[in-house]
């Protein structure tokens, strides 16, 4: 039923919930699975200069930020025994609505599974607002897992 499935993680406590239910659905399906984390907290080079911001040291904290993301991922995947499951890990940057519909695109996903609220859960108390967006402009099938909390 599904050979290509993208996760959204923001690495938010909910998040856990979300990637366990796509790797079980990975799993069980034998699809590909594609973890997701999409950040729109890095700044631009107009950003920098503005804050007087050391370029050289920028990246090279860019570069450890996005490390720790990548092993906070593969270290919640090992938790949940997914070594099973072909995965691929993207971090991407930007707004997370328009990176998880674009990545979904580029990587011709038929399912995304996304948390209902993220990390900024407050925005929008009855259903998160990336989540909102993403299922009204991905144009594929969505599974939402609910927060309990």
């Amino acid at each position: 039923m599904f050979t290509k499935i993208l996760c959204a993680d923001d690495l938010g406590e909910h998040s856990l919930e979300v990637l366990r239910t796509a790797l079980d659905l990975a799993r069980r399906y034998g699809a590909h699975l594609t973890v997701l984390n999409a950040r729109e907290d890095f700044m631009n080079e107009e950003e920098m200069v503005m804050l007087r911001v050391d370029a050289s040291n920028f990246q090279e904290d860019m570069r450890k930020k996005a490390l720790a993301v990548q092993r906070h991922i593969h270290d919640d995947i090992a938790s949940f025994q997914g070594q099973d499951v072909a995965v691929d890990i993207l971090l991407r940057e930007g707004k997370p609505e328009k990176v998880i519909i674009d990545v979904a695109r580029e990587i011709n996903a038929d399912l995304i599974v996304i948390g209902t609220h993220g990390i900024s859960g407050l925005k929008d108390r009855l259903f998160g607002a990336t989540s909102q967006e993403v299922i009204q402009h991905a144009g594929r099938t969505i599974l939402a897992v609910w927060n309990r909390k």
